[in-house]
């Protein structure tokens, strides 16, 4: 039997481990702060905290029982936010808002609302010259990294875990409209490119401040690294290749070969939707992993994935169709699906089963447990 650890390892290396790994509770595999309540007392757990581990998407670390429950094999680990920023939820009337340290504002209705949604942007209708001195936050400050490098050496030495370092932001694209907004976003695209090249630009060269001196603390002690921008809608990309090719691609390089220099950590890039198009540029750049493979999105499917770029890619994710199957369909319907992932993904190593992205409030706690109890039960090798 492989530890977690090698279990991970040895499938990231496009081998077969003694079963496939089950990633459960990082960024973009975890559950929704209800759909954790109702998990636990599915499994008759009382007790215990639900910790938010995304205030934006309302996403728990599962409770460490459900971990062992569940066999999930990966420990996730973040930086921390600079001293000087102290977060808190702040009622405003009929919502709830909170601001994060780059000063982007997110709001969440009281009543039936479920995650947070954009509030204000920081850099929203700003000049060019503004967006030049604009002032970001320290990606240095030690603050950020105290105690990490014992943290990740303690889960190292006292679990099995395999070990992911998560990103504290989004992605080059993602990052300009959050500090700018969506539609303004777009608009750049369109009409005021140079402003989308200066702040790219800055963003860029924070990412890479911020990653060289969090992989000078933790890159010899973990497994893989978590970056990513979500390029792709349900259809296809979001916006012109052209300008991801000219204005996004090159950065994503930069801030991966930087990465790789100071780690020996495989590659994990998130990006949702159809990102089929995208997929040689991904590799191209020095992707190792890709997440979180939305099956059911267009030219996504499984068989055709492996086929084309499972020699050159790892797949992270992939597990059901989160709407179909995981929160309308029945127990039997996800045994099934779960069952004709791994027959896709499987053979060869080169998978981690999880869920595409986080399991929501509305999924039915009996077909998370099946889940899981059916990849742990068909993925052995």
């Amino acid at each position: 039997m492989s530890s977690s650890r090698e279990r991970i390892v040895t499938a990231l290396d496009h081998k077969e481990p003694d079963r496939v790994p089950i990633a459960f509770g990082g960024l973009h595999d975890s559950i929704h702060l209800i759909g954790h309540r109702k998990l636990k007392k599915h499994f008759g757990l009382d007790g215990g905290e639900d910790i938010i581990q995304d205030p934006f998407q309302q996403i728990v670390f599962p409770d460490d029982r459900l971990l062992g429950i569940l066999h999930s094999d990966i420990q996730p680990v973040y930086a921390k936010p600079p001293g000087s920023y102290t977060f808190e939820y702040k009622d405003e009337g009929d919502i709830r808002t909170y601001t994060d340290e780059w000063g982007t504002k997110y709001k969440q209705p009281k009543r039936g609302g479920l995650y947070f949604d954009f509030a204000g942007h920081i850099l929203s209708g700003k000049s060019i010259d503004e967006i030049k001195t604009h002032p970001f936050p320290d990606p240095e400050k030690p603050s950020r990294f105290a105690g990490l490098r014992e943290k990740v050496r303690n889960f190292n030495d006292k679990t099995d875990k395999a070990i992911i370092a998560y990103s504290p932001t989004g992605g080059v694209y993602e990052h300009t409209y959050w500090l700018r907004g969506i539609e303004e976003s777009f608009i750049d695209m369109a009409s005021n490119i140079k402003a989308l090249e200066v702040l790219t630009e800055r963003i860029l060269e924070w990412m890479l401040r911020f990653w060289a001196s969090y992989l000078k603390e933790i890159g010899d002690l973990v497994q893989i690294v978590q970056v990513g921008d979500d390029l792709g809608g349900q259809d296809g990309p979001l916006f012109s290749p052209k300008i991801y090719r000219e204005i996004y691609k090159p950065k994503q390089k930069k801030l991966i070969s930087l990465i790789k220099k100071n780690t020996d950590a495989k590659i994990y890039f998130h990006s949702c939707g159809s990102i089929y198009e995208y997929i040689p540029d991904l590799i191209e750049i020095g992707v190792d992993v890709l997440n979180p493979v939305q099956v059911h999105a267009a030219r996504m499917e499984s068989d055709r994935l492996k086929k084309e770029f499972g020699k050159d890619l790892s797949f992270w994710g992939g597990g059901a169709d989160p709407v179909k199957i995981m929160s309308n369909g029945s127990a039997r319907d996800v045994e099934e699906e779960v069952k004709r992932r791994i027959d896709d993904f499987g053979p060869g190593g080169g998978f981690v089963f999880a869920s595409i992205h986080n399991i929501q409030a509305d999924v039915p706690p009996g077909n998370v447990a099946q889940f899981f109890e059916t990849a742990y039960r068909y993925g052995v090798y």
